[in-house]
């Protein structure tokens, strides 16, 4: 029986500012958790920011959260001296927490963002590892070794009980690349925290009517083209952007931001804390999410999808392949649409010219909750164990 959750995080646990599918899973489970934050950056040893050997163990609410030593580069750490020494601390870490039997009652979960963790886990010996692919990272512009990384996903999924993928078409890449079987389990959202928010409009919107939200990153994926032209078009609408700005790898990327930010219907409010979210989303007229159509956003699942959803306000949505269940609920710009069309459509819904799909999309949000998800990880763990247990 699982009772505890070891979770590689994809960013550090106190970060703001965004979410990540790695907190947001940790947050659905319902037992005893450790969340290990990521390696810190070689700079680090500058002001020796760091344990050398031995792994920091804190508490951040009801979660054990681990942070690991420095990192050692690998031309140093010859015959991986350091690496074993750490990886000894680690259990031993593991076994004060949760007993010498924890490796029986834990479920190790990493993302295939954190995929440098393959050599930790081949010491570590995890009896449950979930391997979660939750984007097509090397598509992303960040310039990754792209053999190094292949090796180190096929060496952790080949030690996993089960991967997961967010949707079809990442299924099939990681399938093809990995020469596994992969399982198709989109995104979650804690769907009560943004049904429930509060009605008041928040002070620095409400003077303005006829509101459109944005709430993500505005990242290298963000279609400012889209965002500009809608905000030339719709001049008696405001749009807000609700995130911290991103990587934006190309220049006109940044130049097309900045085009957006000046224009007088549009407003930058900046990275919204996530308790604060939901009471900004549902003071919108609609929700928007413009992504540019790439291969990282056709094999995409976003978490916003499913926030959005949950408030029960009209969303529309472009560059993104749509969940079939999902289509009929969300305006997008196929079909020969424009996106203003789409916007139109939204708008319509919103000031009572078409019926309201409040109700349904509330629906949808609540059949896939974090806790199902979690729900279902821990089924195909005891599926697994039951395939193993009867060879």
């Amino acid at each position: 029986m699982i009772k505890h959750w070891l979770a590689f995080g994809m960013s550090d646990v106190s970060t703001t500012g965004f979410q990540d599918t790695s907190r947001l899973m940790t947050s659905a489970f319902e037992g005893d958790v450790c969340y290990v934050c990521p390696p810190k950056p070689f700079s680090a040893w500058k002001h020796v920011d760091g344990k050398i050997a031995g792994w920091t163990l804190s508490k951040t609410g009801t979660w054990n959260v681990l942070t690991p030593p420095l990192p050692i580069p690998s031309k140093i750490d010859i015959g991986n001296v350091f690496s074993r020494f750490r990886v000894r601390n680690l259990k031993r870490t593991l076994k004060r927490l949760w007993g010498a039997d924890w490796r029986d009652t834990t479920l190790v979960y990493v993302t295939n963002w954190t995929p440098f963790y393959h050599q930790l886990f081949g010491q570590l010996r995890p009896k449950h590892l979930i391997f979660d692919c939750v984007d097509d990272v090397l598509s992303f512009p960040y310039h990754w070794d792209e053999r190094r990384v292949h090796e180190s996903w096929q060496h952790i999924a080949d030690m996993s009980t089960a991967v997961l993928a967010v949707s079809p078409c990442l299924k099939e890449k990681m399938e093809q690349l990995l020469h596994v079987t992969v399982h198709v389990l989109p995104n979650g959202v804690d769907a009560k925290r943004f049904m429930m928010a509060e009605e008041s409009v928040p002070a620095e919107i409400s003077p303005y009517p006829r509101r459109i939200g944005f709430a993500g990153t505005l990242n290298h994926w963000i279609d400012f083209e889209t965002i500009n032209s809608l905000a030339q078009t719709y001049t008696d609408t405001h749009f807000f952007l609700m995130g911290k700005e991103g990587y934006l790898h190309a220049s006109g990327q940044r130049e097309a931001l900045c085009k957006v930010r000046e224009l007088p219907n549009v407003h930058y409010l900046g990275a919204i804390d996530y308790d604060e979210l939901p009471g900004y989303l549902r003071a919108m007229d609609v929700l928007f999410l413009p992504r540019i159509p790439s291969s990282a956003s056709q094999s995409s699942n976003p978490l916003k999808l499913y926030e959005y959803l949950a408030t029960g306000r009209p969303i529309v949505m472009t560059g993104v392949p749509l969940p079939g269940d999902a289509r009929k609920l969300i305006y997008t710009s196929s079909s020969g649409q424009t996106p203003a069309d789409a916007l139109l459509a939204a708008l319509n819904e919103a000031e009572g010219r078409l019926p309201s799909m409040k109700a349904a999309r509330q629906s949808y949000a609540l059949g896939h909750t974090w806790g199902l998800r979690m729900e279902a990880v821990l089924s195909l763990i005891d599926t697994e164990d039951e395939l193993f247990s009867s060879i």
